[in-house]
């Protein structure tokens, strides 16, 4: 091969940025012949920057070394410069801190072509001492020395490692802006594998935005991209943006093989990332001094001014001023609920942490990873220079910071860190207008803060899958429960009802998925679970495999296209007070493992605290047990004397006691707390009779509620849809006595109502009732479900629905009870029904007797029918059976 040969296709940047393994082969064949020292040198260079992306870091430094002697001894200063300083950078990402960087400072290079490389490596040396300020001054000048022309195939890998520098920096759009134009600049030049960076590099951005459904899938699309060594990289951004949306178990599953340990030998940094990342995981088990020792162990293994030690020690202080108890699970045997809470943190040892290392420090994120980090650029540089090494992720302590340490910012810091201390804290660090926030938030001053963070918009992918949007905007459910936290100290009910709010899940799905791939893998799950169902232990197996799929499939690219929905959030407390009517709202807060009731009535607000969180699920868990053997009893013909009242009495004293001067008599809009998700309100003595919606947020009911006013179809206009599963035997029972009293209603009923038909006859119908066998899953409550003869249809299945009916009814076991995701958002069948449209849902949170049910569900009908309110028809004949009104009943 030619020395001309070695150039590549057009350039040999393009070569490793294309395909590393053809570079490869390419230095090969010309170091395999003869070649003056030029072209050996820069055959050399070409082959460690194949052997970095091959991830043999130590062949790559000896390689380089290699390049830069050859070049020296034959007086070629340009390309000992090139080599040197891909060297050094080399050593700046493995953890050798400033020393690296130190020495690219005192090289210095004759040509301007090595210039360029030069500065480059400099700014990444300087971003991996979370110097980012300097960073983008030194890729400024980089790209300022560039020759368009002949140098244009550095230019995106120089425009990447910018724009991730300027996202760490604030700089949001910029980020944006350069990362759009080195995505452009590596698809003209045909640049695959530096695409697929690029696309990394998005998603980190995406995550820093708050946008966990965009970030998914340029990490997904990365994935494709990029060669195999660099997948551990995607994967490992991709599980930390998985766990700075709450979902653990997700970002567990996809770390699989990473788990690394300190003082393995092992020192590169995906090694660290993916130790960092599992001390994290420790940590959102309960496992805080677990969690603590490996983080020491990681910060041990580094030089004392490197990134990573600084991340490490961020784990770590988080690990130590956190004390997480494990999940408790409670309720019934399928959808019960639990929660992770966490002990109260001072303020001060918060203030006295974040002081030395800034507050963008004190709240960086430890999911950097600079050996394959979202910004690594892979392009050689004149005979194959491997420029451009990776912008490390998260900051350590940044001189030139926006966000000033005060007292003040530190401290609204140490509450805004302690409201999410379970995902990874890169999600914490403040952006401009959330620092400014902040202070107001410090200051005292709700509304302005609140204010601070509508003033920008959110940049949000819509999703059309409700477990999806209750894993979004992490960011801001992360200020939301800083400021709610300080308004409950204060005593302002009216600060912190607009915080829990805000919160809260207020938009609905974008509309239906109609992506074929997810269908078919839920078309499976459902015959794998008709098998199973019928005894199948391979079927059980693939059941679990699939269930552990559904959820990560939900990011596909066909439900990442919609365009934005919703507009600006006003305060809400006003809007309540004012159609609440008569009524009360009754909004439990969980705050950093502390329970509190906030009241709105006749006008009035009031904080109620509440007794610990333990002693109100263990309550609930004792009413939801005797509740069930009360009614397995009454199934089995034995009759006798049972808990419930007991147990009921007990739960009234810790939920409603505390309340009840506030509330009165009133009927009641509730929106529960994790533990009390599957709770029969209707079994407590003073909700006996009363009409109560169950909903999840406050802003949810006000919308279910214009839903019912603007769809009010009652009596002989409205459209009825009855529907019976095969079994058991009483649901073709129940809808025969049920047609008999309206027969206008459309009926599927018998062995051939499949999924396909039901959801059909919901789309058309006003009101809906389904009587057939249900089923609920803690670990997956999307697959909550009611059988018909095809299978279940899922609360997945919900989601494909273009329109929901005003009313539901479903007459089964279990499916009313909701298990909330990390974000409090409420998961499964009812909540779905809700979230695609519906106006209310009448489901059950208990075993329903197939034997007793019917003629109380032909009461609620009539009574419906007669024009009565869902929540009064379910209280006057639904509620002992233990089901709930959820909605604007």
């Amino acid at each position: 091969m030619t020395p001309g040969r070695l150039d590549g296709v057009s350039h040999p940047v393009t070569l490793v940025a294309r395909d590393p393994d053809l570079a490869r082969q390419c230095a090969e064949q010309v170091l395999s012949g003869d070649c003056d020292a030029a072209t050996r040198s820069a055959a050399l260079r070409m082959l460690a920057a194949a052997s970095r992306e091959s991830g043999q870091d130590a062949a790559a430094e000896r390689l380089l070394r290699q390049s830069a002697a050859v070049a020296a001894r034959v007086g070629d200063g340009e390309r000992a410069a090139h080599a040197r300083a891909s060297r050094l950078g080399l050593l700046a990402l493995r953890g050798s801190g400033g020393m690296a960087a130190e020495s690219l400072a005192r090289l210095s290079a004759a040509a301007a072509s090595a210039r360029a490389v030069l500065l480059t490596h400099q700014g990444v040396a300087a971003a991996q001492r979370g110097r980012f300020g300097a960073a983008v001054a030194g890729f400024d000048s980089a790209l300022a020395a560039l020759d368009r022309e002949t140098d244009r195939h550095l230019l995106p890998g120089v425009l990447s490692n910018r724009g991730l520098a300027l996202m760490y920096e604030g700089r949001s759009e910029e980020s944006a802006a350069d990362l759009a134009d080195a995505l452009r600049h590596a698809d003209e030049h045909g640049q695959s594998c530096l695409r697929g960076v690029t696309l990394q590099n998005l998603g980190c951005l995406a995550v820093r935005r708050g946008d966990i459904a965009h970030a998914v899938s340029c990490f997904a699309a990365a994935e494709h991209l990029v060669p195999p060594q660099r997948r551990p990289g995607v994967r490992l951004d991709h599980a930390d943006a998985l766990l700075a949306a709450g979902m653990h178990r997700e970002a567990e599953r996809l770390l699989g093989g990473l788990a690394v340990h300190a003082g393995s030998g092992r020192d590169s940094a995906e090694a660290a990332t993916a130790g960092l990342l599992h001390a994290k995981m420790r940590l959102a088990r309960g496992d805080a001094q677990g969690a603590r020792d490996l983080a020491r162990r990681l910060r041990r293994a580094f030089a004392a001014d490197s990134l990573w030690t600084e991340l490490a020690r961020l784990v770590e202080w988080s690990a130590r001023h956190s004390a997480f108890p494990p999940p408790r699970s409670t309720g019934s045997r399928s959808a019960r609920s639990g929660s992770v809470a966490g002990a109260g943190r001072r303020a001060a040892e918060c203030a006295a942490i974040a002081a030395p290392i800034g507050a963008d420090a004190a709240a960086a994120g430890a999911r950097a990873r600079p050996a394959v980090s979202a910004s690594e650029v892979p392009r050689p540089r004149q005979g194959g220079e491997h420029v451009g090494e990776p912008t490390p992720p998260a900051p350590a302590a940044p001189v030139d910071a926006d966000w000033s340490a005060t007292p003040e910012t530190t401290t609204a810091l140490a509450h805004c860190v302690h409201a999410a201390p379970l995902g990874p804290l890169s999600a914490v660090l403040p952006s401009a207008h959330e620092a400014a926030a902040l202070r107001a938030l410090a200051a005292g001053d709700h509304g302005s803060a609140r204010d601070r963070l509508l003033s920008r918009p959110e940049h949000t992918t819509p999703a059309r899958h409700l477990e999806l949007m209750a894993h979004a905007r992490a960011r801001r459910r992360e200020m939301a429960a800083a400021g709610a936290r300080l308004a409950l100290r204060a005593g302002d009910a009216a600060a912190a009802l607009e915080w829990a709010e805000f919160a809260s899940l207020s938009t609905v799905p974008s509309g239906p998925c109609h992506d074929r791939e997810w269908s078919a893998l839920l078309d499976r799950c459902r015959r794998a679970h008709v098998r199973a169902h019928g005894g199948d232990p391979a079927a059980r197996q693939e059941l679990s495999a699939i269930a552990d799929r559904l959820s990560a499939a939900q990011w596909h690219p066909e439900c990442m296209a919609a365009e934005d929905v919703g507009g600006p959030e006003h305060p809400v407390a006003a809007t309540l007070a004012e159609r609440l009517g008569e009524r009360a709202l009754v909004r439990y807060l969980r705050v950093h493992g502390r329970d509190a009731a906030i009241t709105l009535a006749g006008g009035r607000m009031r904080v109620h605290p509440l007794p610990p969180p333990g002693d109100t699920e263990d309550a609930v868990a004792k009413l939801a047990y005797a509740a069930r053997a009360r009614v397995f009893a009454e199934e089995g013909g034995r009759f006798r004397r049972d808990g419930v009242a007991a147990a009921a009495a007990a739960v009234e004293r810790l939920l409603v006691g505390p309340v009840r001067e506030a509330v009165g008599d009133r009927s009641l809009v509730v929106v529960p707390p994790p533990s009390a998700q599957a709770l029969p309100w209707g079994l407590l003595p003073s909700m006996r009779g009363r009409e109560i919606s169950v909903v999840p947020s406050g802003r949810s009911w006000l919308a279910c509620r214009e839903r019912g006013e603007g769809r009010a179809e009652r009596g002989a206009g409205a459209r009825v849809l009855l529907a019976a599963g095969a079994a058991p035997a009483g649901a073709a029972a129940e809808v025969d006595a049920l047609r008999a009293a309206l027969p206008r209603a459309r009926v599927l009923c018998g062995p051939r109502v499949c999924v396909d038909d039901v959801l059909g006859g919901l789309e058309e119908a006003d009101i809906a009732h389904l009587a057939a066998h249900g089923s609920a899953s803690w670990q997956a409550p999307m697959l909550a479900g009611v059988l018909l003869e095809d299978g279940p249809l899922f609360a997945y299945d919900v989601e494909r629905l273009a329109r929901a009916p005003r009313v539901t009814v479903l007459s089964s076991c279990w499916v009313g009870g909701s298990v909330p995701a990390a974000s409090g958002a409420p998961l499964g069948m009812a909540a779905s029904l809700l979230a695609v449209g519906g106006g209310a849902v009448v489901a059950g949170v208990l075993p329903v007797s197939d034997r007793g049910i019917t003629p109380a569900m032909l009461a609620f009908h009539t009574a419906l029918h007669a024009g009565a309110t869902p929540a009064g028809a379910v209280a006057e004949h639904l509620a002992d059976a233990g089901f709930i009104c959820y909605g604007a009943g």
